[in-house]
């Protein structure tokens, strides 16, 4: 159940380093440091897995929405920087965005009929889906969705920092 979790977080990471060019020891620790609460359904198939890769991506998604309404005030607040490089947290953003695409139409291949399974044709697609999901279909799907959004929002945190700092 951890290693789904981990496994997500490492693609995003892999997809902002590549994006970015970061490749530092102490971002490494982070993600090995990261909150891992597990997935409320077993992953005894690869159907069970790609389920809960896409509500991975779909929390994800909520959280890189949320960063994107804040004003450029707001976002040096959230992160706890005194500049910003709005065109390196574009570029980072742009890149999550094109990652998690890839990431939810992987595990989107064969679930007609399962949960959390809408198609997702763009990134315009994308985002809409990403800032409807509430994940909230049963109370340990609540729990779970409350425990991922604070993982994800960290996890973008610390990407957005990456690219704000980078010389």
């Amino acid at each position: 159940m951890k290693w789904l979790r981990m496994a997500s977080v490492l693609l995003l990471w892999v997809g902002v380093y590549r994006v970015t060019g970061a490749s530092d020891a102490t971002s490494s620790m982070l993600i090995a440091n990261a909150d891992r609460t597990g997935w409320p359904d077993a992953l005894a198939t690869q159907a069970d897995r790609d389920t809960a890769s896409r509500a991975e991506v779909l929390m994800f998604g909520k959280a890189l929405l949320a960063s994107e309404v804040l004003d450029e005030q707001g976002l040096k607040q959230r992160l706890g920087v005194q500049t910003l490089k709005l065109k390196s947290v574009r570029q980072v953003r742009d890149g999550l965005w094109d990652r998690l695409l890839t990431t939810y139409r992987h595990a989107s291949q064969n679930c007609d009929g399962d949960r959390f399974c809408p198609r997702a044709r763009n990134i315009a697609d994308l985002r809409q889906l990403a800032a409807a999901f509430t994940g909230d279909i049963s109370q340990a799907h609540a729990v779970w969705a409350s425990k991922s959004q604070v993982v994800h929002e960290h996890a973008l945190n610390e990407q957005l920092r990456v690219a704000v700092l980078q010389p």
